[in-house]
């Protein structure tokens, strides 16, 4: 397993949190990859902390679903799985529209501002995973429809679910996925700018029903390496 390069842990943030947040970045992001094996002295030695908050940090992720632990045999980050993913994909899917539907009468000028700079950089959908792992599509869309709904609860579940979905969209084998969803998000975008929550609302179900979840078949019928190599 070798560790991704970065700094020493943050002075500002606890111990655990740190951990947690520098594990879960290089899972989504694709640093560490499906079915890698983790072990804690490497990870503690790549973050500078002790065993304890190692393990604190794995046993949270293994909660999200990105790390399988089984005790006494090995750690390793949670290979993807086409029904657990397609399920995923379904439930946030779900969850999304009834937010933005929800949230589109409840938009400022702000929001609405930063609704048009993401359909700006959807384009044709072809580079979207690069908008996934920037978090343009989590911060520039999904997240000001959160923000605008101030759910505590329904943020939670997206805080819980949504990086399992981003590191499957970012792993994707090809973009159709994204190129398929491109003009419902921005038919999405649009009717939430003109204050429409149901046709907002329908446009979001058909970017993740026409667009996102065909990406499962793609993990179903393509081989999708579950770990690096000579590890």
């Amino acid at each position: 397993m070798p560790v991704p390069i970065a700094e020493a842990v943050s002075p500002r943030r606890l111990i655990r949190d740190e951990v947690f947040i520098r594990l879960l970045d290089a899972i989504v992001d694709g640093d560490l990859t499906p079915g890698e094996q983790l072990y804690d002295a490497e990870i503690e030695k790549w973050v500078g902390v002790s065993r304890t908050p190692v393990r604190e940090a794995l046993n949270q992720l293994a909660a999200m679903g990105l790390v399988e632990i089984m005790p006494q045999k090995r750690t390793r980050v949670t290979p993807i799985d086409p029904v657990r993913l397609r399920a995923l994909i379904d439930t946030v899917g779900s969850l999304m529209t009834g937010v933005v539907r929800d949230a589109t009468p409840l938009l400022t000028d702000e929001d609405k501002d930063a609704l048009r700079a993401f359909k700006d950089r959807i384009g044709d959908g072809s580079e979207m995973a690069d908008l996934v792992r920037e978090r343009v599509l989590s911060d520039g869309f999904i997240n000001v429809f959160l923000r605008r709904l101030d759910n505590r609860t329904i943020a939670k579940l997206f805080t819980r679910h949504l990086p399992e979905v981003r590191r499957a969209l970012i792993a994707a084998p090809t973009s159709n996925a994204f190129i398929a969803g491109a003009p419902h998000a921005k038919a999405a975008v649009d009717a939430a700018i003109a204050g429409n929550g149901a046709k907002a609302s329908k446009a979001v179900a058909e970017f993740w029903t026409k667009g996102l979840v065909t990406v499962v078949d793609e993990f179903a019928t393509k081989a999708v390496p579950t770990g690096k190599e000579g590890r």
